[in-house]
Parts: C-alpha cells; structure tokens; sequence
C-alpha cells in the first residue's frame, strides 16, 4: 500500500472523528462535557467549565466540526490509487 494512500486514509478517519464527537456535542453538551469529568483535576475544571456553559461549549464544538472537515477535504489526489 501506498505511504500516500495510508495518509489520505487516516487524515479522513482524523476528521470524521472530530466531526462526529463535534455532532454529538452540540446536540447535549452537558451530558457530553460530564461524560468526560474524570482525571487529573485541570481536566475536571474545563469539563466542569464546558457543562456550565453550553452555549460556549457549542461554539468550541462547532469549531471541532470544522476542523473535522478541513482535515477530512485534505487530499492528496482527486482518487485514491492502490
């Protein structure tokens, strides 16, 4: 398999990643930022921030979507080759 192919298979799997995780939090970003609420407590304080601030949670999540999309439409070329 191509080092190419490989790229452009994993930037696409990079993005849907971001693109989903950002989906399903602008939907119920409490539930999603307390999902989240275990670790060191520097990662309990921002999802603590996150929940109590949905509106600003869907923002940084919208943002998450973009860049999902922006890594997703990276090609390399227009198809793939074997």
């Amino acid at each position: 398999m191509k080092p190419d192919l490989i790229l452009q298979r994993l930037l696409e799997l990079g993005g849907l990643i971001l693109i989903a995780d950002g989906l399903l939090t602008m939907f119920r970003p409490r539930r999603r930022s307390l999902l989240w609420h275990c670790g060191p407590q520097l990662t309990k304080a921002m999802t603590e921030e996150l929940a109590d601030y949905p509106n600003a949670s869907r923002a940084i999540y919208a943002a998450e979507i973009a860049a999902g999309l922006a890594l997703a439409s990276i090609n390399l070329s227009d198809s793939p080759s074997d």
